[in-house]
């Protein structure tokens, strides 16, 4: 646990040294005066929720993504600082439109792949930004119920990112939602999964700025879970991004925070995390 940690931070010092590249030289910066894009938040999350933003073509980031215990478990393990879940990620800038990303979490052992394609960029003639974004996750722990299906490990989130960035400090963002679970625990559970979120960034300078995501489950009707609400700070340093926050969720890929948050904030449910983002200009 020590370890990852250790590793995080070494990763976040030695980035200083490798980072030349200006990060919203990446992900492409408005100029209203143009109809270029609109680089509606500083990365490609808002917190754990995906932000209309995608990386140019050629460009790679690297994601380490960390969520500690609740800090309801109270000082024998320091607030939560003793537990960890992690997540690494690659994500990939196919084209100017296209981008697509692999990683793999702790939680669950869970493997996740999805694509974002932009299909309307804001510019000084177009009033907002519309992303599509499709998931798909792997549940790899190992089940107790033997010969379990490998379909029923399988998960599937469709999004529509519907953004707007007001002025050069205040963005904000719509994201319907559906989720497909091949399989649920009873019965009475619903397959279909039907989402509405919102998120929120507001930049106090060229490098910090103020984000917060909600989610309202429309449909989910299992017992002890919880609508995921984020919030937390953006810290840009010239080649990447340091994220600091605090939520109700653990997991950090979408069926698991949208739909498996069994946590509460007026219950003390709330995790301590951070996301550090390094990006590498591939051709």
């Amino acid at each position: 646990m020590k370890m990852k940690c250790l590793y995080s931070l070494l990763l976040l010092i030695s980035s200083y040294s490798f980072s030349q590249d200006n990060l919203e030289s990446l992900l492409n910066p408005i100029d209203y005066s143009t109809n270029d894009l609109v680089r509606t938040f500083f990365s490609t999350r808002i917190v754990n929720s995906h932000s209309v933003d995608i990386y140019k073509a050629g460009a790679l980031d690297l994601r380490i993504s960390h969520r500690f215990g609740p800090v309801s478990s109270g000082l024998y393990e320091l607030f939560g600082l003793d537990q960890a879940t992690i997540r690494v990620g690659l994500e990939y800038g196919i084209s100017n439109k296209l981008m697509i990303g692999l990683g793999r979490s702790s939680y669950k052992k869970n493997y996740d792949g999805f694509l974002k394609y932009s299909l309307i960029k804001q510019s000084k003639n177009i009033p907002i930004s519309i992303v599509y974004f499709s998931s798909i996750s792997i549940e790899s722990i190992k089940m107790t119920q033997e010969n379990y299906p490998f379909s029923g490990r399988l998960n599937y989130c469709n999004q529509i990112l519907v953004a707007k960035r007001l002025n050069s400090k205040i963005s904000f963002q719509l994201m319907p939602t559906f989720i497909h679970k091949n399989m649920v625990e009873k019965k009475s559970h619903n397959n279909n999964l039907f989402l509405v979120g919102t998120g929120m960034r507001y930049k106090f300078s060229n490098l910090v700025a103020i984000n917060a995501e909600y989610h309202y489950n429309l449909n989910n009707n299992i017992d002890h879970t919880y609508n995921s609400f984020s919030i937390g700070f953006d810290i840009e340093t010239g080649g990447h991004i340091f994220q600091l926050h605090c939520t109700n969720s653990l997991s950090m890929y979408e069926v698991g925070f949208l739909t498996e948050t069994n946590e509460s904030w007026m219950n003390g449910g709330i995790h301590f995390g951070f996301n550090i983002s390094r990006e590498f200009i591939l051709k």
